[in-house]
């Protein structure tokens, strides 16, 4: 039995643990604050773990994995990367990145900074504590628009396009000095070169440097008005698609430069007309995924493959040698977007749902008789609907169907 310490065993990591334990590993919980946003714990389940510890101090933490003897220590969320960093140099264990870089793989700045020092093509950038130095910036490189964002953050909290100088600094404004969804303060601002062209997702899972791929998704955002970003449609494509192959070896590169050796990564990469550039990437699971939907596509999935890469390696090099995974079945993932405050109400809304032929799943963020607001980020869409079918007209017919419904306030009760 492997003993395995997830750190914010959230979002999807959730869904990983339960496949660890379904494997018949020891799990425990390390929680890496106390006070982390109560959206991170929707749907987290305390009985698969043997015991949960909230970090403190890192002599305490370790304290806490030495009695037990923890064998593989792995983050489940973006908010426990640092510290699952810290831990596995700590032991020395075999199941880790390379220390070197634990702060390039969260710091933005100088993600961008470690591929451009590997000649990986990556955006202009600069970071900035006060709006003058920043405007000189924006002035002298006088390409509209640009992004916004914090150094350190999670699901596009806090980033903004801004289409001229007035908008950046209100956007910046917006975010220096203020606390992000995980609870670290924006002491500076990144304010990077807008990538024009089409985003794509590449999430893999290595072992020793050795990496499998699991999804490659097309990305489509929407631009509020705030200028601030949301999800708007997940779209998996696999190897048949003439994109695919230049992006995995674009982020191949950028996995090994940034020393994500093992466990999954999540990469969000433009394809410009120069050719892809990395947005940003994480050393975590996709925080959107989900299993059921990944049988039904790719029939194995990031998920599934970051426990393999734990319990069953040998499987796991199987794997990898394999051909690239063909689509079983189109999928989209919906994220809701809701145009005002109101109400959530949940039953209405799923039978219509039910109605839709590609219709699969329905994940809410938000309990029934919760009162929500109008979409503004990632951490105020109310919830994912799960199209999948054979036939993707069907899918993008469903999806519209989906966006009318909202429109007329679908899951919001009547006033």
């Amino acid at each position: 039995m492997k003993k395995v310490a997830i750190v914010d065993g959230f979002s999807s990591g959730k869904f990983m643990a339960k496949a660890l334990y379904e494997k018949g590993c020891y799990l425990l919980h390390i929680a890496s604050k106390s006070d982390l946003h109560s959206y991170y714990y929707k749907g987290f389940d305390y009985s698969i773990y043997q015991e949960h510890h909230v970090h403190d101090t890192i002599e305490d933490t370790v304290n806490f994995l030495k009695k037990q003897e923890v064998e593989f220590i792995i983050a489940g969320s973006e908010s426990g990367v640092s510290l699952a960093d810290e831990l596995n140099n700590h032991f020395e264990l075999n199941y880790k990145n390379d220390f070197a870089k634990t702060s390039a793989r969260r710091n933005k700045y100088e993600m961008i900074d470690t591929l451009k020092k590997c000649e990986i093509p990556v955006a202009e950038q600069g970071k900035f504590s006060d709006w003058s130095t920043a405007e000189q910036w924006i002035k002298a490189f006088n390409n509209f628009p640009v992004v916004l964002k914090p150094l350190e953050s999670a699901g596009s909290d806090g980033v903004y396009i801004c289409k001229d100088v007035h908008s950046a600094k209100e956007a910046f404004h917006k975010i220096l000095g203020k606390s992000n969804k995980l609870n670290i303060c924006n002491h500076q601002v990144l304010i990077q070169e807008f990538l024009n062209g089409t985003e794509y997702v590449v999430n893999m899972v290595s072992l020793n440097r050795h990496q499998l791929i699991t999804e490659v998704v097309k990305y489509k955002k929407r631009k509020l008005d705030t200028g601030s970003i949301i999800y708007d449609i997940d779209d998996i494509i696999d190897s048949s698609y003439s994109e695919y192959n230049v992006l995995v070896e674009y982020t191949r590169k950028v996995v090994i430069a940034l020393g994500i050796f093992n466990g999954p990564s999540h990469a969000e990469v433009m394809l410009t007309p120069d050719g892809p550039k990395l947005v940003e990437i994480a050393a975590r699971i996709d925080g959107i995924l989900r299993p059921t939907i990944a049988k039904l596509t790719t029939d194995l999935g990031q998920i599934s493959a970051a426990a393999m890469s734990v319990v069953e390696p040998e499987n796991f090099h199987k794997a990898i040698q394999r051909e690239a995974y063909t689509l079983i079945n189109h999928s989209y993932n919906v994220c809701l977007i809701n145009h005002r405050p109101g109400i959530f109400t949940a039953n209405d809304f799923m039978a219509e749902l039910k109605k839709l032929p590609s219709f699969c799943e329905a994940i809410f963020y938000v309990d029934e008789g919760d009162e929500i607001e109008i979409t503004k980020d990632v951490f105020s869409q109310p919830g994912t609907v799960y199209l999948v079918h054979h036939d993707k007209n069907v899918i993008q017919q469903d999806y519209e169907k989906i966006r009318r419904m909202e429109e007329l306030g679908g899951y919001l009760k009547p006033i």
